[in-house]
């Protein structure tokens, strides 16, 4: 989602600060194994500036993952804050074309989350289509096969877990 993440940034600059929270490497491989170092973590958050072109600001969580935990810890999760420190929008997927129309809910009241209702989207992974499959191994090419053999080890749990949560609705 980063190129559109990248547009939305510009479209809204001015009005809305955007930033990214480099956690983890969520499927590592030789290339881009997982933070032994904080200085590792930094040099592979330079590395996703440079190669993906990031013109957003990037914070690097620590290596005990805080502030990934502390805002619910959600794979490629998306969370909206309002200027007075409310969090009005959390998906465990980001979803940029709902990003955007609650950021304009958020922005008809001044950037206040106390004024628009609180959304919390669960369980809304993303298709897999095509392009997002090309992407997936474009990304995890570059870090390596490793990578690429952690995915496919961990699918079959993240299908179970997604079942799961859908059978518990």
């Amino acid at each position: 989602m980063i190129p559109v993440m990248e547009s939305l940034a510009r479209t809204y600059r001015g009005s809305v600060d955007f930033y990214i929270l480099y956690v983890r490497e969520a499927h590592p491989g030789e290339n881009y194994p997982a933070h032994k170092s904080f200085s590792e973590k930094v040099n592979n958050a330079n590395d996703l500036k440079r190669l993906e072109t990031v013109g957003r600001t990037i914070l690097i969580d620590d290596l005990e993952g805080t502030m990934n935990r502390d805002y619910g810890a959600r794979p490629n999760s998306v969370s909206i804050i309002g200027k007075d420190g409310i969090i009005s929008y959390r998906a465990d997927w980001n979803d940029p074309r709902e990003v955007e129309k609650h950021l304009n809910l958020l922005l008809e009241k001044d950037g206040y989350a106390s004024e628009v209702a609180p959304v919390n989207v669960i369980d809304n992974y993303a298709p897999t289509t095509p392009r997002v499959l090309r992407t997936i191994y474009r990304v995890l090419s570059r870090a390596g096969f490793a990578s690429i053999a952690d995915l496919v080890l961990m699918a079959p749990t993240l299908v179970q877990v997604r079942i799961h949560a859908r059978s518990a609705e």
